[in-house]
């Protein structure tokens, strides 16, 4: 599914993107917890990300595309909710988590590892799924409007 969300993400304008599901699995591919994302895909809505937003609903998050593995760094900069920030790689595992990034921290953060997405996700969201390193990911376009 991931393989053919991802293209047609890239060709739609911006207010036509879909919200995706980004799915965290355990070891029997069973779900572990859920988030509806929405994607930043194009340069002006990955420079906004969460930027000045002052909430953020439970479960809910931003995902960035990158059109390969790279390492990945982020501030917090006019950022308002405190976030984890979840690495994934293009082979659809976490390969780090950055938990309780703080608000208008300007210091780097960094991927650590070579990531192709980003989720952002409000802090401690990460924990309570148990989302670390090497849990395996699975997007979807989500069912429902957020």
């Amino acid at each position: 599914m991931a393989l053919t969300l991802f293209p047609a993400l890239l060709a739609v304008s911006a207010p036509d993107l879909p919200v995706v599901s980004v799915i965290f699995l355990d070891a029997k591919d069973r779900e572990l917890c859920r988030f509806e994302a929405e994607p930043a895909v194009t340069p002006e809505q990955q420079a906004q990300g969460l930027m000045f937003r002052t909430s953020l609903r439970r479960r809910t998050g931003m995902l960035f595309f990158h059109d390969r593995d790279d390492m990945q760094n982020f501030w917090m900069k006019n950022t308002y909710i405190p976030l984890d920030l979840i690495f994934i790689n293009g082979r659809y595992e976490v390969v780090h988590v950055h938990r309780g990034a703080r608000p208008h921290d300007e210091r780097n953060i960094s991927s650590r590892y070579p990531a192709r997405y980003i989720l952002e996700v409000n802090a401690g969201e990460a924990k309570e799924c148990a989302v670390a390193r090497g849990v395996r990911v699975r997007f979807d376009r989500a069912s429902a409007e957020r």
